[in-house]
Parts: C-alpha cells; structure tokens; sequence
C-alpha cells in the first residue's frame, strides 16, 4: 500500500488537461471503478517520481482524505498512471494467495468506511493514516473461494447496473 507523500504532492498548477501520464484523484472514482471521462494529466517527471504509486491493472485505490474510505478497481488503463494526494495505490504482492477482485469487493463493502470513520484523524477534513489502515482486517479464505466469491459480486454488480439503467 502507498500514496503520494507530502514532499511529493502535486500543485493544481501542475495538472495538464491532455498528455502521456494519468493523474488519477479520488474525485476520479465512479460505482467503483475509475472515470477517465474527466482526468488530468501530469509531466513525464512527475510521474517517473515514484514507482511505488504508478497505477497497475489490478490496483485498487482507496481515498484516504475526505471522502474517506471509497474504493476503485482498475480494470483497464488507458494510458500509464500514477496518483495525486488522497489516494492509496493496493497491490496484490501474491496473486496466488489473493485475489484483487475479491479483495476490492471486501475493501469496497461497508466494513472498511466504517473502520475508515472510526479511526481516521482530523478535524473538519478526516484523515485516513496509512499506519491504520494497515491494521484493516481482511478475511483471506482459498483462492479457488475467492475467485468464486469475486465473480459472484460482479455478476451482482451487473445486475444492479443493468436495473438501475432501466
């Protein structure tokens, strides 16, 4: 788990609105998923900054101020990406062990914005510490269960799509 840390933060000055590299913010985050229909952008530099918050297929990312606790999976990346402040990039390290669409499903359930809200920090804007979230406990069954687990979800998730399109 890793954000864009205080030394690194980007200025809105710096936000381009075309280019090479993403700038994904949490404002960017739709039913789950990440809305590339109003994205900025930002230099080669800035994103070459850190590796460790470039965005992968199979991220899933999670805002930590504001807003907290609100999750997307990336499914599908246009172009290579990377974050702005606010939001923490989720890897899988063991893609045998766990499965990141089961563990977006879990995150992205009810149990992580309550934790999020109980233990944040803050006044008027809360804060989600990374420190915190770490402590999040995550059910780990068989992969098999939750690889079954994750289709049955998103099966769910189109339905509900499908419905509320109607």
């Amino acid at each position: 788990m890793n954000a864009r840390i205080g030394w690194q933060n980007l200025r809105t000055s710096e936000f381009l609105d075309d280019g090479d590299y993403i700038l994904i913010t949490g404002t960017n985050f739709k039913d789950g998923r990440v809305d590339y229909s109003n994205i900025h952008y930002v230099e080669k530099e800035r994103f070459e900054q850190d590796k460790k918050i470039q965005i992968q297929k199979g991220s899933i990312l999670i805002t930590k101020d504001g807003t907290l606790g609100k999750v997307a999976y990336v499914e599908n990346l246009p172009r290579p990406a990377t974050l702005n402040a606010g939001v923490f990039n989720v890897r899988v390290i063991d893609a045998n062990k766990t499965d990141s669409r089961y563990l977006f499903h879990y995150l992205k359930a009810p149990f992580l914005l309550k934790y999020a809200n109980e233990q944040s920090t803050g006044g008027t804007i809360k804060h989600l510490n990374q420190n915190v979230l770490v402590k999040f406990p995550v059910p780990i069954p068989e992969l098999t269960e939750q690889e079954h687990i994750a289709s049955l979800l998103e099966t769910i998730d189109t339905i509900i799509t499908v419905n509320q399109d109607k």
